[in-house]
């Protein structure tokens, strides 16, 4: 999976501040096995399609590092792949809502998070200008999550 990030900039973008460019395998898994923090994929006829992690983070189920891969994107994938994500949170913790941090430039990923009921709210920690933070109801996590796929696994590309 590494290898999908072709700069800083992007890697930056997906996972955050604790990636250094160029990626070394040890160095990207290691920073992928965060404390409570799960890593899933979405895989799609034996092959990996989307990656994503959950963390109990702000007292809530913590979406995290939402990636489709570049040659699956526009396929409607994030769907499953959030749907499978809220699966496995609301299995740890059934009574919290979800949320996550998006780029606010990211335009795609705002108006698809906002089609599955996402709303833009207050940022829990230190205030960051660029990105977003957005909440789902626990509610509603239990309604997108009903036809979520069967295929998501934990991870470790």
């Amino acid at each position: 999976m590494q290898s999908l990030f072709r700069s800083a900039a992007e890697l930056r973008q997906w996972g955050g501040e604790g990636f250094s460019y160029p990626l070394q395998r040890r160095q990207f898994l290691q920073q992928l096995q965060l404390p409570d923090t799960e890593a899933f994929v979405l895989m799609q006829a034996g092959e990996l399609v989307a990656f994503g992690q959950i963390c109990d983070r702000f007292n809530k189920i913590h979406l995290a590092r939402l990636l489709v891969l570049p040659s699956f994107r526009h396929q409607g994938l994030a769907r499953p792949l959030v749907q499978g994500l809220l699966v496995q949170g609301l299995k740890r913790w059934p009574d919290r809502s979800a949320s996550l941090y998006v780029y606010k430039t990211n335009k795609v990923a705002i108006q698809s998070y906002q089609r599955f009921g996402f709303q833009v709210g207050p940022q829990p920690a230190a205030h960051r200008d660029d990105l977003h933070f957005m909440t789902l109801p626990n509610l509603a996590c239990h309604h997108f999550a009903l036809n979520a796929p069967v295929f998501i696994s934990h991870g470790e590309q």
